[in-house]
């Protein structure tokens, strides 16, 4: 048996009121999304094959599960831009020659955050 070739992923997060949400993911991403294929979903290919989806004017919400951190080539860098422009990043907290990283969350309670690699993880 043969195994199958992934090429790419999408990961999803409900948010609410659609103006709001473009409002903030823009500003995280730091850029429009790449497409909106319907009025309440959105996305923005953060690299090759890799994309998020913004899907938008949802009602009782729950926060995902997970955290979705986007990666950045200079991590306090990019912690002085999104305070600038209002966010709330907590501390950045570095694991020694892997990576470093800040968490913060969206209005809606979903758990994001962003980070820098900062070496080669062991095994890898």
């Amino acid at each position: 048996m043969t195994e199958m070739s992934v090429r790419g992923l999408t990961i999803a997060i409900h948010v609410g009121e659609r103006e709001e949400a473009l409002a903030f993911y823009c500003a995280l991403i730091g850029r429009d999304p790449d497409m909106g294929p319907d009025p309440d979903f959105y996305e923005w290919e953060i690299s090759p094959g890799s994309w998020l989806q913004l899907a938008t004017g949802r009602e009782d919400i729950q926060p995902s599960s997970f955290r979705l951190r986007l990666q950045v080539e200079d991590l306090e860098k990019s912690v002085e831009i999104l305070q600038a422009k209002g966010f709330e990043p907590g501390p950045i907290k570095r694991l020694p020659g892997l990576v470093s990283f800040a968490n913060l969350t969206d209005p809606w309670g979903n758990p994001l955050g962003i980070y820098q690699d900062m070496g080669v993880a062991p095994g890898v």
